[in-house]
């Protein structure tokens, strides 16, 4: 039943439904898909910080070719843009900005508080360059992400 407010509001006085055991094990569900959706993610943050944690080795001695520093970046943000797409790109609800953009925004600043980080850590440095390097994996990720999901969007469609 409904009732006209004299502030023109309309409310519903009505009670909600009681929701079916078959809804509550949805709901169950749909949290443990979303646990799932974003724990990797955030254990990819730790280990990321992990690494920028430990001070500086003398890579000389240990024997990586030229550039692996780096390679090493691009990789790291690679694999969190993927993701951090991933666990954003399970959710239905309608958004203001693109998924992209929001994750092209996190992992930026994942990636200069990281930078940031490096500075406070004996023997290690904040780099542009390594900034850069993480900033093309994560465009990368990024551009994975698009196609996977067009692909699948694709076979579906035909199917």
């Amino acid at each position: 039943m409904t009732a006209f407010q004299p502030t023109g509001i309309l409310v519903c006085t009505r009670a909600a439904p009681p929701r079916a055991a078959e809804s509550v094990k949805e709901v169950e569900r749909v949290r443990w898909t979303t646990v799932k959706r974003w724990v990797p993610l955030l254990a990819w943050i730790i280990f990321i910080f992990s690494v920028s944690s430990v001070p500086i080795i003398d890579m000389e001695g240990v024997g990586l070719p030229e550039g692996f520093e780096k390679l090493a970046h691009y990789f790291e943000y690679l694999i969190l843009a993927r993701l951090f797409h991933h666990g954003l790109s399970g959710r239905t609800v309608r958004r203001r900005l693109p998924v992209e953009l929001l994750v092209l925004a996190a992992c930026l600043a994942v990636a200069a508080v990281d930078e940031v980080h490096q500075g406070y850590v004996p023997g290690r440095d904040p780099s542009i360059f390594d900034f850069a390097a993480d900033t093309a994996g994560i465009l990368t990720g990024i551009i994975i992400g698009v196609r996977m999901i067009r692909t699948a969007e694709g076979s579906i469609e035909g199917a």
